[in-house]
């Protein structure tokens, strides 16, 4: 794992421990959001704001709803970093 994913993994730890509490040992990018994590939709949508404004991306609605684990949510925000 790089140092860029490991920082982008652990403040998406933070973000799923300070909207849903979960702990960060769960968190891993594997992880399904919701069928691993069990986030509800309005906790994926809080996810998600949290992820834009800490970022500074933005994350389309179409692409928003491909980004089922958190791998996938780590990989597009280092794509989007990366472009940026």
């Amino acid at each position: 794992m790089s140092t860029v994913q490991s920082d982008t993994l652990q403040t998406l730890k933070e973000i799923l421990d300070e909207v849903a509490e979960i702990p960060a040992e769960q968190v891993t990018l594997d992880a399904s959001f919701i069928d691993d994590l069990e986030l509800d939709s309005l906790s994926i949508v809080s996810v998600f704001v949290l992820v834009q404004r800490r970022f500074g991306v933005e994350v389309p609605n179409d692409v928003f709803d491909r980004l089922g684990t958190v791998g996938q949510a780590v990989a597009y925000l280092e794509r989007g970093a990366v472009t940026e």
